[in-house]
């Protein structure tokens, strides 16, 4: 049997560093984040950032790391970390700023033990790269291999330099900034609305609902850590991003929490009107396991039934399943049995949400309606003094009260009946009193022209010779109820006529098609005709 050519160490080339850190850290500020976890994961409770055009410091009040930690730390694609139970765990994030800087010092120290510190010369692995990429050039062969360079670069020595003041912590400081790195950290608002969205920070002082949702948070064992950033001049805490101004009305509606089996929960706040967020780039839920972000807003998007909801709410949806791990790039989860299981859970779980954010909503179109109405009532009421005389600024206000009635105002009475009983009230007594000024108007209106032009018919059939007075009277076609009795000399008082105004108007002609209508007239017509 020939000898078997094994795999060895000099089969890995350096270049996997490089490629290993440009593809899970295309962003600047991911490493930001990866330097945050490993401090987070150390048990600290607040952290520090500097950056200023040269140097980025990073510090921590975590649990330090002693010499058998540090001898750990320094691997690359190991880790001692328990995915279930840590942020990072696949033993890179260290060597993340790679492409930042030239070079990383790490100082740390645990309680009872002295300090240490790692060095990680990044200029050096990159400088000894490019010359491996002249050998190519010169087609001469390969030379360099990933434990050699690293073996150079990256170093573990005791400190004397007393950098961690406190009995435990860690500080990082990267040195040299490349041009273009500093360029996209100089940015004050891109860093921390980064930081806002990815970082498991408390809630700002201006958010009404942060206590109830901290206290929920904390209670499911999440992870909260105050964080303080300076760059140049600007320097200040950094909150989660949610506040109470980005509500129509500063936010009435308390937050919900919704339960998702075994994989976690979720706290949703909502749009107190019937409008998307003011800011867009908190509308949506954004996904958090250990309290950093995976994906974005968007991820859940397509879920939701309607975008729209989606777009009038906000919170976090906080996993807490061991299994659904995030992938390296945190833009999702990786793919296994669970991740399967969620993603098919996720449509009922979305829905769920949807009917209770279309019900809050339902709410407040019905609350938008009544203040509209009642504004509306209160401007007609105020104008009828003045269009009373005119019957068709009446006719015209008939059928808008009519409308305001029916249509608009009826669809939402059960629901306005538990929210604002009184208003609803006040509102229909209002609609009921200018229907009833607007039909006497209009039937006292109609009884004074049907007056005047019987009058004239009757002097004219009083004139002619040749008819007698039932003659006209049963030649003569009538239009109303009214006005036929009034031909027939009934006499009926205002308060009567009124009365029978109401029914003719709102009964007979509502019930009685235009033929069947004219037909009563004809019979009570000819039923006067006979009795008078």
């Amino acid at each position: 049997m020939s000898e078997k050519i094994r795999f060895n160490k000099k089969d890995i080339g350096a270049e996997l560093l490089s490629i290993l850190t440009t593809g899970l850290y295309r962003d600047t500020l991911d490493t930001l984040r990866e330097y945050i976890q490993n401090g987070i994961d150390a048990g600290a409770t607040s952290m520090s950032i500097k950056i200023t055009p040269d140097t980025i410091t990073i510090e921590d009040n975590g649990q330090g790391m002693t010499e058998v930690v540090t001898r750990h730390a320094i691997r690359l694609g190991i880790s001692d970390k328990n995915p279930i139970t840590s942020v990072g765990f696949r033993g890179i994030g260290i060597y993340s700023a790679f492409n930042l800087c030239n070079s990383v010092a790490v100082y740390t120290k645990a309680v009872g033990d002295r300090e240490y510190k790692i060095t990680f010369d990044f200029k050096n692995i990159r400088h000894e790269l490019a010359k491996e990429q002249e050998r190519r050039k010169a087609n001469e062969p390969a030379e360099l291999y990933l434990e050699k360079v690293l073996e150079d670069s990256v170093y573990i020595e005791k400190s004397s330099e007393g950098i961690i003041s406190h009995d435990s912590g860690t500080k990082i400081l990267f040195s040299k900034l490349l041009d273009d790195v500093y360029q996209r950290l100089n940015n004050w608002n891109e860093v921390t609305a980064y930081l806002q969205d990815v970082v498991p920070l408390p809630f700002r002082q201006d958010f009404t609902h942060k206590d109830v949702i901290e206290e929920k948070l904390l209670s499911a064992g999440e992870k909260i850590i105050a964080l303080s950033l300076v760059i140049g001049i600007n320097k200040g805490e950094i909150y989660r991003p949610y506040y109470d101004a980005m509500f129509t009305h500063e936010g009435r509606y308390n937050p919900k929490f919704f339960d998702m089996d075994d994989y976690g929960f979720a706290w949703i706040s909502i749009n107190d009107s019937r409008n998307v967020l003011k800011d867009k780039n908190l509308r949506g839920l954004l996904i958090k396991k250990y309290g950093f972000s995976i994906a974005n807003r968007a991820f859940l998007e397509p879920y939701f039934p309607r975008v729209v909801f989606n777009r009038r709410i906000t919170g976090e949806l906080i996993i807490r399943h061991p299994n659904l791990i995030p992938n390296a790039a945190r833009s999702d989860f990786e793919h296994n049995s669970t991740r399967e299981a969620f993603m098919r859970t996720l449509p009922k779980f979305i829905i769920s949400i949807a009917k209770w954010a279309n019900e809050i909503q339902e709410e407040e179109k019905a609350k938008e309606v009544l203040g509209d109405v009642y504004k509306e009532l209160i401007e007609i009421n105020i104008s009828l003094p003045q269009k009373r005389r005119n019957p068709d600024d009446m006719l015209k206000l008939n059928v808008r009260l009519s409308n305001l009635k029916d249509e608009i105002l009826k669809p939402h009475e059960k629901r306005l009946e538990k929210m604002e009983p009184k208003k609803l009230k006040e509102a229909k007594i209002l609609l009921h009193e200018c229907i009833s000024f607007v039909h006497s108007e209009l039937s006292s209106s109609r009884s004074r022209k049907k007056t005047l032009e019987n009058r004239i018919a009757t002097s004219v059939a009083r004139e002619a010779k040749e008819k007698d007075v039932a003659q006209v009277r049963s030649e003569e076609k009538f239009e109303s109820l009214t006005v036929l009795l009034e031909a027939f000399g009934v006499n009926i008082d205002r308060d009567i006529k009124e009365v029978i105004s109401y029914i003719d108007d709102n009964i007979l002609k509502e019930y009685l098609d235009e033929t069947q209508y004219k037909e009563a007239l004809r019979q009570l017509k000819d039923y006067l005709g006979d009795k008078l």
